[in-house]
């Protein structure tokens, strides 16, 4: 029972994030990240380049013309398309009421055992 309530706790902990596309045409994307309003350090982001390459990484640092990542430098003005990841409330509470809910039914089982059901 210690196993399932560690585990359930770790998922609620870490929460419900997906990556959600930046609805904005290339040149102000790459406005919006030159002047840091869009990206900041820390940010999951996927991007996509001019030539077609698909980028994931957590961003390490921001500039005028560039974005970094672990072992990636990508120039801005390269920049057609970017997905962030953003947190979900409604999938976590999801999470936490199916987690919840076995919780319960798994301790209703242990209960029925110790009886002798």
């Amino acid at each position: 029972m210690r196993l399932i309530t560690t585990i359930i706790v770790v998922l609620l902990v870490s929460g419900c994030s997906s990556l959600q596309h930046v609805q904005m045409p290339p040149e102000q994307l790459q406005q919006e990240i030159s002047v840091g309003t869009l990206i900041e350090v820390g940010d999951t982001v996927r991007i996509t380049t001019a030539n077609g390459e698909r980028h994931k990484f957590t961003v390490t640092a921001v500039t005028a013309d560039h974005i970094s990542g672990k072992n990636k430098e990508i120039a801005i003005a390269d920049i057609i398309s970017v997905e962030t990841k953003e947190f979900s409330s409604g999938k976590t509470t999801a999470l936490a009421g199916g987690a919840y809910l076995i919780y319960v039914l798994l301790a209703a089982v242990a209960a029925a055992a110790t009886v002798g059901f």
